[in-house]
């Protein structure tokens, strides 16, 4: 795959930096789309299945310390759950929609059941 500064791209495209990241940021629009949708044709397809990454493996969501992390909720899919103390052992929670894991004797083992991972 080849990538292409923003520089490179706003000088293919015929205007300015400042112009480009405008348009990146959503502040303007560009007054001429079809140079956009010309260069965008110009471009070599690549293979694979549409915009998907190639070679992709999964990964679990850990910290910058490598500790793993609960995973969004399976049922909400918006909040974050988290690895709650309840009686009779751990548990996770998604603090969105209220929806609860099973129950584990320690904090490793809720996190573990939280994300799918036993």
């Amino acid at each position: 795959m080849n990538y292409i500064t923003t520089t490179e791209l706003a000088r293919r495209l015929g205007v300015g930096d400042r112009a480009l990241y405008s348009w990146l940021k959503g502040e303007f629009s560009p007054e001429n789309p079809a140079k956009i949708t010309a260069f965008l044709d110009s471009l070599p397809a690549e293979s694979g299945s549409g915009i998907a990454p190639t070679g992709y493996q999964y990964r679990e969501y850990k910290n910058w310390r490598g500790i793993p992390k609960p995973r969004r909720c399976p049922f909400c899919k918006q909040a974050k759950g988290e690895i709650r103390k309840v009686r009779g052992g751990f548990q996770g929670v998604c603090p969105g929609c209220g929806a609860t894991g099973p129950r584990r004797g320690g904090h490793d083992e809720g996190l573990r059941a939280w994300n799918g991972k036993g």
